[in-house]
């Protein structure tokens, strides 16, 4: 169990290190480098933006709790 473990953590961080040397290549040495700058760019508004629409989806569906003894009028 624990040598899957350690493959699998070997994995992905040679991966992750494999990811970045190949963005670092395409964003820099690459003639795609504005196509890339581009891309990236869209992917981390699309993520904020989808933070903040599950943020607002989470507000919007979350049931509020019902005030007893009047509490709401004060």
């Amino acid at each position: 169990m624990q040598y899957r473990r350690r493959v699998m953590g070997i994995t992905v961080f040679l991966s992750s290190i494999s990811a970045f040397i190949l963005y670092a290549w395409l964003l820099l040495a690459s003639e795609w480098s504005m196509i890339i700058v581009k891309y990236t760019t869209l992917m981390l508004v699309a993520c904020i933006v989808g933070i903040f629409a599950w943020l607002g989806l989470s507000i919007a569906m979350t049931k509020s709790k019902s005030r007893s003894d009047g509490e709401h009028l004060k």
